[in-house]
């Protein structure tokens, strides 16, 4: 990646205030500056890891001024937490926001770039739109049956997460690890031969 203009002009700047202090203070300091100005100029530039957030975000305020059933809703990819998008962009009363999936990306979201894509699910036991299940013991949820809406590979467990909507709980959505589903749908029939 090339630095830009004023990063050149900030390290030449730092190289030359090194070589002043240098000069100032002798010998010692002179070869430590120049080892600090050089190690700024070749050092290789950092990378770093974000965490990006798929959300949901529903248009409040319309909802409550149209008496609508239903909110307008819309999926964002954003590397802001759920919390931070939330207030940055209207507010708690202007709109909701759920959590639908976050996951770790490396590089950086400078320049307006996109985050990394969501990471595809490792051998999936269930699919979107496949009703599931939950066998979480002495949890809220238990028992409850809803529809894989996300699915998608967490590396840090090595699990697939499963993100599953209950359309007769109003709507409630919530992240499940694989092995806490199990699935809801009937069994294909046996062909058995008449009695």
């Amino acid at each position: 990646m090339i630095p830009t203009l004023p990063v050149l002009m900030a390290k030449r700047a730092l190289i030359s205030l090194a070589a002043r202090l240098a000069r100032a203070a002798g010998g010692l300091a002179l070869s430590l500056a120049l080892s600090l100005a050089v190690s700024m100029v070749v050092a290789p530039q950092a990378r770093a890891e974000y965490r990006a957030y798929e959300l949901e975000v529903a248009d409040l305020h319309e909802c409550r001024m149209k008496k609508l059933e239903k909110c307008k809703t819309w999926v964002v990819q954003t590397s802001m937490a759920p919390d931070l998008y939330q207030r940055t962009h209207g507010g708690v009363y202007r709109i909701g926001v759920v959590l639908l999936a976050t996951w770790m990306c490396y590089g950086d979201t400078s320049d307006f770039k996109a985050v990394c894509p969501r990471p595809q699910p490792v051998n999936p036991k269930y699919q979107p739109g496949q009703k599931v299940k939950v066998k979480l013991k002495k949890h809220v949820t238990e028992g409850w049956r809803g529809d894989v809406e996300v699915s998608y590979y967490q590396r840090d467990i090595r699990s697939n997460v499963y993100g599953v909507r209950f359309p007769d709980r109003r709507m409630v959505y919530a992240r499940y690890y694989e092995k806490d589903l199990e699935s809801a749908e009937p069994p294909a029939p046996r062909d058995e031969p008449p009695p």
